[in-house]
């Protein structure tokens, strides 16, 4: 099937570009790596410089560091930071890899779809705020649960900072992690294998790996890679996990500012495992049912393959290619300006003066103008009859009109019944055409070797030249000698 007639799934894009090669998701993801690596070196060096400006006691932050301890503003900040340069190292290794447009890792439509992912931040938003409400009341009603340890509200200053990093930076380091787990992974693996179920769920033990939690919390977050792999092929972009991820990471966050709830815990439970699976479920019938009303696109049409350019029909023939292949006509190509018989490909053969070879034809080169042979058959060579044209200075009497000489002043019907016909004879060739000369040059041309179409000699009278009638000679009726007169 033609790639261009071809509908392609969010997982299968990679196959959408005409240059995509099996090979070549295994290099994007070598020089992802090592963009990153470079970018982490980087982001370490500005820690530091950042740490050792601004206390001369490190040993805290390196204690924070060691345990990963988000409630540090330091901390949280690095950690988020390492995870938001995912993105600019996946960007440079996709520009240079592919696929193109870039803008495919985002959605089938090459890029984000911003009012869709406002739309799935506001459904995310009430989902969520609902659930919350409906977990607070019951811990109300069901006695007996122990008392979660928190860590207490932070200082004013520390609840700002972290606040301010929940909000801006949070959602990028959402972002991130869909770019990769569910962007570029998924559509690597859908380039592979078709069925969309591979990409779902083979990318989910990375993801999960990535989190370090018990298994209730495990399971926990491999619930929801298979919501946001599913729910990105079936709305055909990232835009709805990215809102659902970043609406879940910044509610936690958030909560852990003001000391509601640890964000540094890895233990989950079975109650907050089934609160999770119900809130995600609803969450996904609620983004099916609006990516539905609006029409959103889920599969995107590939593009053309390029054709080649070497002795295929339709391409740009040699004398319409200017240096470097590019074409002469600055607006482009256009095959339909072209015979291909009237206008061949030199060295085919058929192009005027060339061999298949290319090189030139042998023998004397051939004259400039029509051929007196293609000429007498049909009056020119593009097979049609010369019927209009500037007038010959080579010719007596140029300044007869078409159609014999009562076409000025004569009606029709007093015409000679022998007037001229307006098609030339087959047994003379046109002369070359050229601007027409004074009336004086005429009168002093040598017509003796004039041959002329059978007819009456030009009729004296206002609006004709003055010259001597047709020469009399074999081949020309009685009475057009120039000392004969129209009539005779």
């Amino acid at each position: 099937m033609d790639p261009a007639d071809q509908q392609y799934a969010f997982h299968r894009l990679a196959r959408s570009w005409p240059q995509y090669r099996w090979w070549k998701p295994l290099l994007t993801a070598l020089l992802g790596v090592a963009f990153y690596l470079a970018f982490t070196v980087i982001l370490l060096l500005v820690a530091v410089v950042a740490v050792l400006a601004t206390s001369a006691d490190v040993q805290p932050y390196l204690d924070a560091a060691e345990a990963i301890d988000l409630s540090d503003p330091v901390i949280f900040a690095f950690t988020l930071a390492s995870l938001i340069i995912l993105i600019p190292a996946l960007a440079l290794a996709t520009l240079i890899t592919g696929p193109r447009p870039i803008g495919m890792l985002s959605s089938v439509a090459g890029r984000i779809r911003w009012r869709w992912l406002g739309v799935c931040v506001i459904a995310a938003v009430v989902v969520f705020g609902v659930s919350l409400g409906v977990s607070s009341v019951i811990e109300l009603f069901l006695p007996g649960q122990p008392a979660a340890e928190l860590p207490g509200r932070p200082d004013t200053s520390v609840l700002l900072v972290l606040l301010a990093l929940t909000i801006l930076a949070v959602p990028f380091q959402a972002a991130a992690e869909e770019y990769v787990f569910r962007g570029f992974l998924m559509q690597v693996i859908g380039g592979w294998l078709k069925h969309p179920a591979f990409a779902i769920l083979l990318p989910v033990p990375l993801f999960v790996l990535g989190h370090l939690y018990d298994p209730l919390g495990q399971a926990d977050v491999a619930i929801f890679a298979v919501f946001a792999g599913w729910i990105t092929w079936r709305t055909g972009g990232l835009e709805a996990a990215i809102a659902v991820h970043a609406i879940n990471n910044m509610t936690i966050f958030a909560l852990g500012a003001f000391g509601l709830v640890d964000v540094n815990a890895t233990e989950g439970s079975a109650g907050g495992l089934v609160v999770s699976v119900l809130t995600t479920a609803v969450t996904a019938v609620v983004i099916v049912r609006l990516a539905d009303r609006r029409g959103i696109d889920r599969t995107r049409t590939g593009a053309p393959a390029p054709q080649e350019t070497a002795g295929v029909q339709g391409q740009p023939p040699a004398y319409a290619v200017g240096r470097g292949g590019r074409t002469n006509d600055p607006l482009g190509w256009d095959p339909t300006q072209y015979d291909d018989v009237r206008y061949s490909t030199p060295g085919t053969g058929a192009y005027p003066g060339t061999t298949p070879g290319g090189g030139p034809a042998a023998g004397p080169s051939p004259s400039p103008g029509p051929s007196p042979t293609a000429v007498q058959q049909n009056g020119r060579q593009d097979g049609r009859p010369d019927r209009s044209g500037p007038p010959r200075a080579d010719a007596p009497f140029s300044d007869i009109p078409p159609g014999g000489a009562h076409a000025v002043g004569t009606p029709p019907e007093h015409a000679p019944s022998h007037a001229p016909s307006a098609a030339p004879r087959a047994d003379r060739a046109l002369p070359s055409r050229a601007p027409s000369a004074a009336p004086s040059a005429i009168r002093e041309a040598d017509h003796s070797s004039d041959r002329h179409p059978a007819g009456p000699a030009h009729p004296s009278g206002p609006g004709y030249p003055s010259g001597p009638g047709y020469p009399a000679g074999p081949g020309f009726p009685a009475g057009t000698s120039p000392d004969s007169t129209p009539g005779e």
